[in-house]
């Protein structure tokens, strides 16, 4: 047994000599070649994605009412309809099965990213982000759709890689034109 010890022993500083060998070609491979999407781009698409998810809950957030028949022969007043804001009242809006789908659809996209380059995230923003989608995605229990919202501010706010870095080009060199 004591052979043994002695043969890990001496393996130990071999293993831990080719691990940095690897780590350092991986890295020249991926700077010279750039295979594989950078920091910058991974952030990018998932603030895209989650973007694409703050559109689809805002178009539902608490809709207006569709209009009522026009009647050409017969002037009506519209029906006073009961709308939460003028009553006051909290949104309790959920979305449709289809609205749903494409939420989900999103969410799949997001975890996707997250997945595929998990070695761009520290293990505790994977573990909160995965969190945020489960509440997003109602895995948690039942969420309407202006908590879905707040969760969404709140990940913009809490998230380094969800603020966007100025690039410092002013905006007028960016239009085309101008």
């Amino acid at each position: 047994s004591n052979e043994i010890n002695m043969r890990i022993a001496a393996m130990t500083p071999a293993v831990i000599l080719l691990m940095a060998i690897r780590r350092g070609f991986q890295l020249l491979f991926y700077a010279f070649f750039q295979v594989g999407k950078s920091k910058e781009e991974i952030y990018s698409s998932f603030r895209q994605t989650i973007l694409d998810i703050e559109r689809l809950l805002v178009m539902r957030d608490n809709p207006p009412s569709p209009p009522s028949s026009f009647d050409h022969w017969k002037l009506t007043k519209p029906r006073n309809s009961n709308n939460s804001a003028e009553t006051g009242q909290k949104s309790q809006t959920i979305l449709s099965a289809e609205d749903l789908g494409m939420l989900l659809l999103h969410i799949h996209q997001c975890r996707n990213i997250l997945w595929q380059s998990r070695r761009r995230f520290r293990s505790d923003v994977l573990r909160n982000v995965a969190e945020d989608l489960a509440e997003l995605a109602g895995e948690r229990g039942p969420v309407s759709v202006g908590q879905q919202l707040q969760i969404i501010t709140r990940m913009a706010r809490t998230y380094p890689f969800m603020k966007v870095v100025s690039s410092g080009i002013p905006f007028d060199m960016i239009l085309p034109g101008a």
